[in-house]
């Protein structure tokens, strides 16, 4: 029987925010390395691709998916799922450039999705619900898993590397649902935009000085079509794990009028590997009279 992960679901409650974000910066891009091709095939754990099931989403690997390799920080190959036994466990294999500085036991790092833009980034997507062709899925589901070398055959140029931590979610799915003064149905919306008051969430990432960096800001959603039951998707990334924080939305409608909302999510709800609904009541933002307006009609016009 098909083993399946289960998500985390919780019920929160948020506000909204809307508006066009340009993407400042991208993960490292593939840099020239001193060797030639060699081969790197491993078998490892943990579903990637996505599908939704009612109220949880499941996760499994499927044949083609990539995980880029990344040795000090630089992209040096990507692997391809080229066998899969299980839903859980699968084989990857591809060809990477042999950096002179690797040697056995040093650190390989895999990333997935294994973007063809090289980008580790959260701008962009389209609130659609999980699938596993789907872009939270194929751009936006990003997990972590570190290898170390463990033999560098130099006759047949293969490298044998053995999973030190096996692939962990770097972020959780969020399902959002926006309701006029918290009743009703869930309305359609255009686009939404999220801010939260720790100011932790994570528009992408890039490497530097050997570690890891998060850029920080609001995140905009900008629908293609309206989902079912007007429930939107995101992957989101918000570093602030131990703190209660209030997201703030700003919200478009599909009759392009403005409406705001909040949501307070209390610090058990946060981390990462979780799938979280939220319901946020929201209301229409009110527009502020312009000068022109407010001048009495008693004022003589020179």
């Amino acid at each position: 029987m098909k083993t399946r992960k289960l998500y985390i679901i919780a019920a929160l409650l948020g506000t909204v925010l809307a508006g066009c974000q340009k993407e400042e910066s991208i993960i490292p891009n593939d840099k020239p390395a001193d060797g030639d091709s060699w081969t790197l095939t491993i078998q490892i754990k943990k579903s990637k691709a996505l599908e939704l099931n009612g109220d949880s989403v499941n996760g499994y690997w499927k044949l083609g998916e990539k995980v880029a390799v990344y040795f000090g920080g630089d992209k040096i190959g990507t692997l391809d799922v080229s066998t899969v036994s299980t839903s859980t466990k699968a084989t990857l294999s591809g060809s990477i450039t042999k950096p002179g500085s690797m040697v056995v036991d040093s650190d390989l790092m895999l990333l997935f999705p294994g973007r063809n833009d090289n980008e580790w980034t959260y701008v962009g997507q389209d609130g659609s619900a999980p699938s596993e062709t789907g872009t939270l899925a194929t751009q936006f589901d990003y997990s972590t898993a570190t290898l170390n070398v463990d033999d560098i055959d130099e006759g047949s140029h293969t490298i044998t590397a053995s999973v030190v931590d096996a692939f962990a979610n770097e972020q959780s799915v969020y399902r959002f649902g926006f309701k006029i003064g918290g009743a009703g149905a869930a309305i359609e919306v255009k686009s939404f935009t999220i801010s939260s008051d720790q100011g932790k969430i994570v528009r992408n990432r890039t490497y530097s000085a050997g570690s890891w960096v998060s850029n920080y800001g609001t995140l905009s959603v900008t629908s293609a079509s309206a989902p079912a039951g007007n429930l939107y998707y995101m992957a989101l990334r918000n570093e602030n794990t131990s703190v209660a924080d209030t997201y703030s939305f700003i919200v478009v409608g599909s009759d392009d009028a403005l409406y705001e909302g909040t949501k307070s999510i209390a610090s058990e709800k946060l981390g990462y590997d979780k799938f979280l609904a939220a319901s946020i009541s929201i209301s229409q933002k009110a527009l502020a009279q312009s000068p022109s307006e407010s001048i009495s009609e008693e004022v003589e016009v020179l």
